[in-house]
């Protein structure tokens, strides 16, 4: 279960640098990246994330969005576990993932970063250390590609790569809490569509990666619903299939503090 939650943690912070519309959304039709396409050699970093904004939504559409949901499914070699999330601006966050009886929560409400382990039964704990800074990274509303100088990312731009049938423009990026990933935005529509980087499973580093596919556009915004994780040396993949996506409803800030009782998001 651990390990889908440390995988999971940076595609999330991808979906949420996606700016969205003020209203619910179910998947419905897929449109997938494709054809092969030339890179700009002389392109700039600043270009290149500027027009990755453009592509996501652009400033306006960033702006109208207060707060989202979204409900999808995380399928496992073990289990599929059902999974809800809600953020809210400026950088609060809830994930929450069920299978049977097991209720696992993590948050950040603005001052704790917590979770809930239903293996330790001993009710919310707090997280600390890094766990605690990365969890503040995956509350990021708009994501680290987005305003990064400011939050304290840093971004650098390795060139170009060809991956199978696109080509890709290559960015390093270390969040505020040190983890450092490549970022592979196709080079036609400046959409991430691969991540690179390491996590830690079982007291051992190992090599990540996360595929992100079925992008789907609603109106002028352009949303990615699935995300597969594999991890090196492993087999087995694992998929996060988002389901739904509700934008701009009212959300009591009570919902991301460490709860007595459980309340499902769903």
């Amino acid at each position: 279960m651990q390990k889908s939650l440390n995988l999971l943690v940076p595609a999330l912070l991808l979906m949420l640098g996606i700016s969205f519309t003020n209203a619910f959304t179910e998947t419905s039709g897929y449109k997938e990246n494709s054809a092969q396409h030339e890179v700009s050699p002389n392109i700039s970093l600043n270009e290149i994330l500027e027009n990755h904004y453009k592509a996501i939504g652009g400033d306006e559409a960033w702006k109208a969005v207060e707060t989202l949901k979204f409900t999808g499914s995380m399928y496992t070699k073990e289990a599929t576990f059902k999974t809800a999330g809600i953020y809210k601006r400026p950088n609060i966050c809830r994930i929450d993932y069920q299978a049977g009886g097991l209720y696992f929560m993590e948050a950040y409400d603005g001052k704790i970063a917590w979770q809930m382990n239903p293996g330790t039964r001993a009710g919310p704990q707090m997280l600390e250390g890094k766990r605690a800074k990365e969890m503040v990274d995956t509350c990021d509303f708009e994501g680290l590609l987005v305003n990064h100088k400011k939050k304290g990312h840093k971004i650098k731009y390795l060139g170009t790569e060809d991956v199978e049938d696109r080509g890709a423009y290559v960015l390093e990026v270390t969040s505020s809490a040190g983890n450092t990933d490549k970022y592979y935005l196709d080079s036609k529509t400046y959409l991430p569509f691969m991540i690179k980087g390491k996590t830690e499973i079982q007291n051992q580093v190992v090599e990540t990666t996360i595929m992100i596919d079925e992008y789907i556009e609603i109106g002028e915004i352009t949303i990615p619903f699935s995300y597969e994780f594999i991890v090196d040396g492993n087999p087995s993949t694992e998929t996060l299939k988002i389901k739904t996506v509700e934008l701009n409803d009212e959300v009591d800030d009570t919902m991301f503090s460490p709860p007595k009782l459980k309340r499902n998001l769903r």
